[in-house]
């Protein structure tokens, strides 16, 4: 198949390959997902030849909407990034590597990693997968078999903290796994449940000291290639400090129901993966993710805290915020907030933090902490004792606000001015920057420590007396002004938006 599309691109002939392309692609959908993607591939070659690679990239990222175990697609986008990020190409040819089953593409593509591993410029670490590990054991078996499947042994390790498990069959499980792998596969079986951060830190602690640490739950299962753009992710900038995924269920990092029913064959609502059952809902929420599991050019949401349940966390970060291996604050035992402090410390470190919305984890979710029901409030207390304020508070961002600057954006069709007076940490900024990614939102805040937060977050931040003190733009410069009543007058916000722009405040009031 596609003979003659090969030869006119083996001879160079990219006209005429483009012209044989397009008659092949009018057919495609009759075509299997593996030809689909091979016809992807060849695409891609010509575009790349061509020197354009902005279609490369989308014939790359369309392949592996087909096939996501490809190896050519990855190959190809490993080329892509060699010249603008070389860690971004060593992960993408390592994951080429581990998908080829070809012996002398393998010999090529070994080659190409070979050269890449002498560069001094690149820094990408093996990972230390760490799960704690209490009970589930028909998930438990789904997660670690899942975490298998994801990396190349070579950069793998798994280090299971097991929290004195009831379920029979879990340790001896874990015990016959240990025995027998063949990467690094370290077990520690604790006699009493030490609840969620002691456990983690214990594993934490046994991590390869090279390794960047990829905290899972034993409740939590891999979709294809859901740990490799979690990776890449992490290696987008030196910045970078953790990396999430989206999920089925996981604390603002859900995928809506309402997008999953079309894969399931019926409408879904809350908590649906708990009526079906784990088996068909992770099937469910695989066959969603093999289609968004893609190359994007910038799938990054930059967020203040992310949920713990899947969580990769860079080792430069971890000297940083956790020197000791003390990644989780064990005041938080038995578990929650653990993860929101995590991720305070990582900000006011200046990590970025990063949702990926092209890395898919199924969760199945607990019930909380046996013998402990009150863990939550006292946890969430906890942290307002450390941190002197309510993080459910600063979590969501103003949907209100939003639709209406989306409703301008769609009006003015160009990019558009944002200062926001209720700036906070910029949870409203991250939405916006994620949805319109060419506007410029600039935040306010009451607080140096507030602001210290939104720097990883928006464009640019001040922080003074929300009325009074002056600011570094230009009145009238804003094409809309977000703002609270009780915190900010009407004068203040009206300095600074143009005159054909709008101000919002929190009285859902609208004024040219």
């Amino acid at each position: 198949m596609y003979e003659k599309l090969e030869q006119l691109i083996s001879e160079g002939d990219y006209k005429e390959a483009l012209y044989e392309f397009q008659e092949e692609y009018q057919n495609i959908g009759l075509s299997s997902d593996e030809d689909a993607a091979r016809l992807c591939v060849l695409e891609a070659s010509i575009w790349e030849a061509l020197g354009d690679g902005i279609a490369e990239f989308e014939a790359i990222a369309k392949g592996m909407s087909f096939d996501q175990t490809n190896y050519e697609l990855f190959y190809m986008l490993g080329l892509y990034y060699q010249n603008f990020n070389i860690d971004k190409a060593y992960l993408c040819h390592e994951m080429a590597l581990f998908y080829c089953d070809v012996d002398s593409d393998r010999e090529v593509i070994a080659s190409t990693l070979q050269e890449l591993k002498k560069d001094t410029r690149v820094r990408v670490r093996g990972v230390s997968v760490m799960v704690l590990s209490y009970n589930d054991l028909e998930l438990l078996k789904m997660c670690i078999d899942s975490v298998e499947r994801s990396l190349p042994k070579e950069s793998l390790e798994i280090v299971v903290v097991d929290n004195a498990s009831t379920e029979e069959g879990v340790r001896e499980f874990l015990r016959e796994r240990a025995d027998s792998a063949d990467y690094s596969f370290k077990l520690i079986e604790n006699s009493e449940n030490m609840g969620f951060p002691v456990g983690c830190n214990q594993g934490a602690d046994c991590c390869n000291e090279d390794n960047d640490i990829f905290f899972l739950n034993n409740d939590a299962v891999l979709t294809t290639n859901a740990l490799f753009w979690l990776r890449m992710g992490l290696y987008e900038n030196r910045n970078v400090g953790a990396c999430s995924s989206l999920s089925n269920s996981a604390s603002l990092q859900e995928v809506a129901p309402s997008l999953l029913g079309e894969y399931a064959g019926q409408e879904l609502d809350n908590l649906w993966h708990k009526k079906l059952g784990a088996t068909k809902s992770f099937e469910i929420f695989s066959k969603y993710a093999a289609v968004n599991t893609i190359p994007m050019y910038y799938p990054y949401i930059k967020r203040f805290r992310l949920t713990g349940f899947a969580l990769l966390v860079s080792r430069d970060a971890l000297k940083v915020v956790a020197p000791d291996n003390k990644v989780f604050d064990e005041i938080f035992s038995p578990g929650y907030f653990e993860d929101d402090d995590l991720g305070m410390r990582l900000a006011t470190a200046s990590f970025e933090q990063y949702l990926c919305t092209n890395s898919f984890i199924y969760h199945n979710g607990g019930s909380g902490f046996e013998g402990h029901n009150d863990a939550m409030e006292r946890s969430r207390q906890t942290f307002i004792d450390k941190w002197d304020f309510d993080i459910w508070g600063f979590c969501l961002h103003w949907q209100e606000a939003c639709d209406k600057i989306a409703d301008l954006y769609a009006e003015r069709k160009e990019p558009l001015k944002i200062l926001d007076f209720s700036c906070n940490f910029g949870a409203t900024g991250s939405y916006l920057k994620h949805i319109f990614p060419d506007v410029f939102v600039a935040g306010v805040c009451d607080n140096s420590f507030a602001a210290g937060i939104a720097k990883n977050i928006v464009d640019d931040v001040v922080y003074g007396n929300l009325n009074t003190s002056k600011l570094p733009w230009n009145d009238h410069s804003f094409d809309v002004v977000l703002f609270e009543r009780e915190k900010v007058c009407m004068v203040r916000a009206s300095q600074f938006v143009k005159t054909s722009g709008i101000i919002i405040d929190d009285r859902e009031e609208e004024r040219d």
